[in-house]
């Protein structure tokens, strides 16, 4: 499966914001891998809807282009309006859309700290921090990450048929700044489709 074959600017940048939460769906899908599949991003990096902010990374100045081979490529740079500080919690769960009404979802994954799985090549998220100058925590408000047409690669990850349909991701992401834990999260709908 193609990390974003044919990302429109606004898809990127749900991938970019969202990628540490699509990045672990993918990777559960993986150990179960068979057939082809691909994720379309319906809405993207929206509020939880539980009051909680959205986190403070600015990724509008990203593109996806493609090369002649059609590999996604990143250009740009993307900006922490906010400081993230170790430890970095992560909570991930789902919905899925079945039979006429959204029910709790089979993925979940809890991360006590991702600062020090950030450049584990067994993540899913390895093919984009990868490619960050900055592969440690902390990252501080102001800290800008820029990208010169770094080619972003394949995830090379098949989803299960039963998988297909329509789901939503929530991404509660915590850490501390000035000395009080801090919880944001975002919402990202998609479908999962054979291809």
């Amino acid at each position: 499966m193609k990390l974003c074959g044919n990302c429109s600017k606004m898809q990127l940048k749900v991938l970019m914001d969202c990628m540490l939460g699509v990045g672990l769906l993918l990777f559960t899908f993986g150990g179960i891998a068979q057939g082809k599949s691909v994720v379309e991003i319906d809405d993207y990096f929206r509020q939880c809807g539980d009051g909680k902010v959205i986190p403070g990374v600015d990724l509008s100045g990203l593109e996806s282009p493609q090369d002649d081979e059609g590999n996604s490529l990143l250009h740009g740079r993307m900006v922490y309006k906010k400081a993230y500080n170790p430890p970095i919690k992560m909570k991930i769960h789902t919905e899925r859309f079945k039979q006429g009404s959204w029910t709790s979802g089979e993925i979940s994954r809890d991360v006590d700290d991702i600062c020090p799985l950030l450049m584990s090549r067994a993540e899913p998220w390895y093919i984009f921090t990868s490619l960050m100058k900055q592969q440690e925590c902390p990252y501080e408000a102001g800290h800008v990450e820029t990208f010169d047409m770094a080619k972003v690669g394949d995830m090379g990850l098949d989803i299960p048929e039963h998988f297909e349909g329509d789901w939503k991701m929530y991404v509660d992401v915590t850490t501390t700044r000035d000395d009080k834990e801090v919880t944001e999260c975002f919402m990202i709908a998609f479908s999962i489709k054979e291809i």
